[in-house]
Parts: C-alpha cells; sequence; structure tokens
C-alpha cells in the first residue's frame, strides 16, 4: 500500500486529489496537505483520502462513488457544491460536512456507508439520504441545522448508535419498507414532529432520548412497526406517539412532560406496553381510538391534567399490573362499544372519577384496587361493568355508580368507607352482586326502574340505609347477611319490589326493613335483635313473610300501617320487647302455621284503627298479660292451635 501525498504548493508533484486518483492503485492512501481543493471526482478505486489535520483541510465539490467502489475519507471537512453520491460504498471517519450551498450532503444510491465521528450541517434540505435498498451506519455522529430532516431513508437500512441529532425540521424520516435502529441516540429540538415513520417501515430503538420538539416526538403510519426500549420521550407540543394503521411495542420507556397527550394509538393500530411510565400530560397520557388494540402490564399511568387513559371507537384496552395514580379528570374513561379489560392492577387517589365507562361501552376489572377518588370510583353511563376479587374503598363519592340502563356484575369484591353509597342505581340500572362484602357508609342505593339482585354476601356496619330500593326497582337477596348499621337494614319505598330469601338480618339502629308504598317477598329468613322494629310496612305496601324466625326486637316486632296488607306463613315471632304484631288504619294481617310467643309485653298481637288480623292454625303465647288487643273498630280473629 502506497501513501500518495497531495498539496496545493507550487512544489507539489500531485496538487489534485483527481491526479491522485489516477496514480493510485488499489488500496493505496491519498494523503491531503492543508488547503482547500475545489473538484468534482469520481472514485472508481478501492482508496483512503485523509488528513492529518481535520481543520486545514477542505474538499469542495461533487464526488461520486461508482459501484463495486470503497472509499474511506478521515479527518476530511467536506463542502459538497451539490452532494457526496455513493453507489458503492464509504467509510467516514472523522469528517465534517457543511453544506453552505448543498440540498443533501450525502446521498447514498443502493450504497453503503460506515460513519464515525462525523458531523453533518448546513443541508438546505437533507442532511443523509438513503435510497433503493442502501444501507448505513452511523456511531457518535452529530447532526444539526439541515433544513427538513438529518435523515431520509426510503427502502433502506440505517443504525444509529450514540448520536445526536438537533435543529432541524424532522430528525428522521422513514418511508417505503425502511429500517432504522437507534442506541443511546439524543433526538431533540426540531420544529416538527422528531421521528416520522411511514410505508411499512420500522423504528427500533434502546436507551435513546427524544425530547423538545414543536411536533410529535415519533409519528408512525401505514402498517409501519416501532419498538422502543428504555427510551425517554418528553416535552413535545403535540402527541409525543402518534401510532396510526401500525404497531407499537414499548418496554422500559418513560412518556412524560407533553403538552397534549402521551400516546395517540388510532386507526387500527395494535400496542404492547410493559414496564412504562405515562405521565404529566394536558389531555391524556393515553388514547386509543378507531378499533385499535392494546396491551398494557407492569405500568404507570399518572398524573395527568386530563384523562389517564381513554379509549373509544371500537377500540379493545387490556391492563395487567399496572398502577393509575393522580390524574385529574377521569383516570380510566371508556366510550364508544369499546372493550377494556383490567387485572391486578391500582387505581388510586383521583382528582374526580376512578373509572368511566359510557356509551355501549364495556368494561371488565378482576383483582384490583380502586381507592381514594375526590369523586365516584367507578362511573357506568349506557354501558356495562364486569368486577371480581376487587377492593373500592375510600372514595368521596359512590364505590359504583350505574345509570341510563347499564348493567353491573360484581362479584366477591370489598367495598369500605365510601362516603356515598357504595352502589348506587338509577335509570333502569341492572346490578347484580354475589360473594361480596359491603362495611360502614351506605351500602346499595337503586332508584328508577333498575333491577338488583344479591346473593352470598354481606353488609355490615352501615352509617347510613344499608340497602335502599326506591321507584319501581326490583330486587332479590339470597343467602346474604345485613347487620350491624347505625340506620335501616333495609328500605323498600314507591312502588318497588323485593325478595329475600333464606338471608339474616339483624342489629341495626332502626327499624330493620321499611316497606312504604311497595311490596317483599320474605321467605326462610331469620331478622334478629333489632334495636326499633323487625318490620315497618306503610301506605299501601304488600308483604309476604314465609318460614322465617323474627326475634328480640325492642318495639313492635311487626308494624302494619295505613292500608296494608300482610300474609304471614309458618314463621316464628319470639322474645320481642313490645308487641310481636300491630296493625293500624286500615291494615291487613293474615298469619298461618305461625308461632308467636311473647314473655316480655302484654298483647303481643294488636290492631286498632279499622285493621283486621286473622289467625289460622297459629300458637300465640303471652306469659305476662293478655294475647290479643283491638279497638277503634277493628278485629281480630283467629283458630287458633293453641292459646297460651
Amino acid at each position: 500500500m502506497a501513501i500518495i501525498k497531495v498539496s496545493t504548493s507550487v512544489f507539489s508533484k500531485f496538487k489534485t486529489v483527481e491526479r491522485a486518483l489516477q496514480k493510485a492503485l488499489h488500496d493505496d492512501e491519498i494523503l491531503l496537505a492543508a488547503g482547500k481543493y475545489v473538484e468534482t471526482i469520481t472514485i472508481k478505486k478501492q482508496v483512503t483520502i485523509t488528513a492529518k489535520v481535520m481543520d486545514h483541510v477542505f474538499l469542495e465539490g461533487v464526488i461520486f462513488i461508482p459501484k463495486a467502489s470503497h472509499v474511506t475519507f478521515k479527518n476530511l471537512t467536506i463542502h459538497p457544491t451539490t452532494q457526496l453520491f455513493v453507489e458503492g460504498t464509504i467509510t467516514l471517519t472523522n469528517c465534517t460536512f457543511i453544506g453552505a450551498a448543498s440540498n443533501v450532503l450525502l446521498s447514498l444510491n443502493n450504497g453503503r456507508a460506515f460513519v464515525e465521528k462525523c458531523h453533518f450541517s448546513g443541508a438546505s434540505d437533507v442532511g443523509v439520504v438513503l435510497i433503493n435498498h442502501s444501507y448505513a451506519e452511523f456511531e457518535n455522529c452529530y447532526f444539526e441545522n439541515n433544513e427538513k430532516s438529518h435523515l431520509l431513508l426510503d427502502q433502506s437500512t440505517a443504525i444509529l448508535k450514540n448520536c445526536e441529532l438537533l435543529k432541524s425540521q424532522h430528525a428522521i424520516w422513514l418511508k417505503s419498507d425502511s429500517k432504522i435502529n437507534t442506541e443511546n441516540v439524543k433526538i431533540h429540538h426540531h420544529s416538527g414532529t422528531q421521528i416520522i415513520v411511514q410505508d411499512q417501515s420500522t423504528f427500533i430503538d434502546y436507551g435513546s432520548s427524544i425530547e423538545h420538539g414543536e411536533g410529535n416526538g415519533l409519528f408512525a403510519s401505514e402498517k409501519s412497526m416501532i419498538e422502543l426500549n428504555s427510551t425517554v420521550i418528553q416535552h413535545h407540543q403535540l402527541p409525543q406517539l402518534w401510532i396510526q394503521k401500525s404497531q407499537l411495542n414499548l418496554s422500559n420507556c418513560q412518556i412524560q412532560h407533553g403538552k397534549e397527550s402521551g400516546l395517540m394509538l388510532r386507526e387500527f393500530s395494535e400496542g404492547t406496553i410493559t414496564n412504562t411510565l405515562f405521565a404529566y400530560h394536558k389531555i391524556a397520557n393515553v388514547q386509543l381510538t378507531l378499533e385499535s388494540l392494546l396491551n398494557m402490564t407492569d405500568s404507570q399511568i399518572h398524573s395527568c391534567q386530563g384523562v389517564g387513559v381513554q379509549v373509544k371507537e371500537k377500540s379493545i384496552i387490556n391492563f395487567i399490573n399496572t398502577t393509575f395514580a393522580d390524574n385529574v379528570l377521569p383516570q380510566l374513561f371508556v366510550t364508544e362499544k369499546s372493550i377494556c379489560t383490567v387485572k391486578e392492577a391500582t387505581i388510586k387517589n383521583g382528582k374526580q372519577v376512578g373509572v368511566f365507562v359510557e356509551k355501549d361501552a364495556s368494561c371488565s376489572i378482576v383483582d384490583s384496587h380502586i381507592i381514594n377518588h375526590e369523586n365516584t370510583a367507578i362511573t357506568v353511563i349506557g354501558a356495562e361493568l364486569f368486577i371480581l376479587d376487587s377492593d373500592i374503598s375510600q372514595n368521596k363519592g359512590n364505590g359504583i355508580l350505574v345509570v341510563n340502563e347499564s348493567t353491573a356484575t360484581i362479584e366477591n369484591c370489598t367495598f369500605n368507607e365510601n362516603n356515598m353509597p357504595h352502589i348506587a342505581g338509577k335509570e333502569k340500572a341492572s346490578v347484580s352482586i354475589s360473594q361480596s362484602k359491603f362495611t360502614g357508609g351506605k351500602s346499595v342505593f337503586m332508584v328508577e326502574n333498575c333491577s338488583l339482585n344479591i346473593k352470598e354476601s354481606e353488609f355490615l356496619d352501615g352509617t347510613g340505609v344499608q340497602i335502599e330500593i326506591v321507584g319501581q326497582t326490583r330486587a332479590t337477596i339470597h343467602k346474604s347477611k345485613v347487620s350491624g348499621g347505625k340506620s335501616n337494614a333495609i328500605k323498600v319505598m314507591k312502588d318497588a319490589m323485593l325478595q329475600i330469601s333464606e338471608s339474616q338480618i339483624s342489629t341495626h339502629k332502626l327499624p330493620q326493613i321499611v316497606v312504604n308504598d311497595s311490596s317483599i317477598i320474605f321467605k326462610n329468613n331469620e331478622l334478629l335483635q333489632g334495636d326499633k322494629n323487625g318490620f315497618i310496612i306503610e301506605n299501601h305496601s304488600e308483604v309476604l313473610i314465609q318460614d322465617s324466625f323474627i326475634s328480640n326486637h325492642r318495639y313492635p316486632q311487626i308494624w302494619i300501617d295505613l292500608h296494608s296488607t300482610v300474609d304471614l306463613k309458618s314463621t316464628q315471632l319470639t322474645e320481642g320487647q313490645e308487641s310481636d304484631i300491630y296493625v293500624q288504619n286500615n291494615s291487613t294481617v293474615h298469619a298461618s302455621n305461625c308461632i308467636i310467643q311473647n314473655d316480655k309485653f302484654q298483647f303481643n298481637i294488636q290492631a286498632v284503627n279499622h285493621s283486621k288480623i286473622n289467625l289460622v292454625q297459629s300458637t300465640v303465647g303471652n306469659s305476662i298479660g293478655d294475647t290479643f288487643y283491638s279497638e277503634n273498630n277493628s278485629e281480630i280473629t283467629h283458630n287458633l292451635d293453641e292459646v297460651n
């Protein structure tokens, strides 16, 4: 390998690069002395062109490297009048490209480039262009102030490591099935979208930062693929990640401090996100729309001034072990026939609602915690909710609010310390509760033509009415326990209907069951130890009590008033501290096959003010006084098995 020295000195044998190339053989080195070389050259050989001191060697003009040629440039400052055009292979080390009069600094057409420690700046259009299946590797390179984009790839591939790109309209633009891999790259301060990926192209990154852009951080469309690992994206004016008709994979990333959204996934896009943080956005941390699909695992969604996650227009989203916290608007918002599943998640400290589901959407929540919201934990409007094995506690609004023909299925959940009813339903809502536990507060409130089904559940220590059913609502309670409340256990009002079976109601401070202008079927239950009445039945109500045990109330165990009717079958009333049955004001009781025993108060059966009691095949006992009392056109008739 020979070294050919070139100098602009009058004493030099080779004064031009072109003359040196004519002399050079394969693998020769052309060493340029300090000076400016203005030439248009075609390099058809495998040679190295280098300089001892980069700052003093300037190469200007049009340089063409055809196919099969392999040229190495070292320590050069290149001012191409048009561009450095490569169809062969070029290696660039420690070079500076300055494009004061150039549209493109380096252009590859089915060429290859290996670039290290180079600086590209000042192109009036694009810094580096790769087209037609070109390939380039850049390491420790710096791109600055190229007008439209630093890198443009069309049907080509590039690798960037430890580079920095700044101050252009765009940093990287991929078209037509191109691919780029970046690692530990800094991309910042571009006036438009920093990275554009289009037409089935692929962008893969590890450990880079994309920051401070006036547009999107990254925009992908038309069946493109984005894979980011340990990437930081922040401080963009538009959605930081905009994925459209494309696929996204995020792992160990941080997306935060955006002026709009963190992620916009739209138009049939698909995404997988693992161990990633979304935080501090103005509109939404994550938006999913137009039939897109997203799976998110082990991630954090917090501190958005708007919505934590918004899912709309028939999209599907799945969360596993994800935390939502401190978002100002709903932390999770699902709408417009979208589907959401949440598993092993924590949704906490919301400034308003935890989960908001509406407009025919569906949300399933499993093994999760929804706690400490300034408003309702979960709101469902014209939609459906399934929640299993979860905890809904310490919210200032309802635990779950279900309205406008919505359905909610609640299984094996716990509700504690919610300031408003744990479950509230209105406007034809349908709620099913099973194997769940409600503690404190007011447990269930259903109004306006709702449907409620409860089985195998517990309602404990309520500070308000534990279960209230109002306004033509239909409800069933089966194999459940309602106890320890400071108010009523159950209220049924305004033409509502309740069926209770195989359940226990006990130890409430106010009448345990209140029925007003409504009806109850009460079968095979226990009603025990109330501080006041067991039943208050009034205002045209109708009640069937069958195969039940009613005991130990301080006031009349069954109080019937105002044109109400009770059918009492195969039921035992005992240990009442006042009357067992008290009927007044045009009300009626028919009792058959019952046992009514009182050892503490005489007149355990009373009828007053135009009321009637009929006892058939029943046993009535009173150890301290008379059994019956009637007045004011009332009557008690009986065909008793036994009267003591």
